[in-house]
């Protein structure tokens, strides 16, 4: 049985999302979306029906996910992976983490939450104070969940 009261397990994975997410550095976003606007550069004259055809393009696209090859994923809806690039910055951060974790968490992704707000902000055309800092959705689900933790 699932649970929806936001008790201490519920308030970590949701933290630990929220972390995910600033793992996404402005570089390691603009390098993701470089590589999607050149991939779709070579197909911006085809029609969608001769683009869905292009072997190339399907084969660039499916380069950039690392997903076992000898399964085809019909849910990419609700349980999508996540680009190579992507994961590869998370596990660099949570070796980073590892290594000196009080260290690395204020002194270094802290200060940069600011610059991932401004980053995301970018990502998706919307004002740098639309976007939630990591330290404000700490807060807000500290005072929402402060009966249960």
């Amino acid at each position: 049985m699932t649970s929806t009261k936001l008790d201490r397990r519920n308030f970590l994975s949701l933290t630990g999302k929220g972390v995910g997410l600033a793992a996404l550095s402005p570089s390691t976003v603009a390098s993701l979306l470089s590589n999607i606007h050149a991939a779709t550069k070579t197909v911006a004259h085809l029609t969608p029906e001769q683009a869905a055809m292009d072997e190339d393009f399907w084969f660039q696209i499916q380069q950039a996910f690392t997903v076992t090859r000898g399964m085809i994923n019909l849910n990419n809806g609700g349980v999508s992976p996540s680009p190579r690039l992507v994961t590869a910055a998370l596990v660099r951060y949570i070796w980073q983490q590892e290594d000196a974790t009080a260290y690395t968490m204020w002194q270094i992704l802290e200060p940069q939450s600011e610059t991932i707000r401004t980053g995301l902000a970018e990502l998706f055309g919307c004002d740098r104070e639309e976007i939630l800092s990591p330290v404000t959705l700490l807060n807000l689900l500290r005072r929402c969940c402060s009966d249960s933790i």
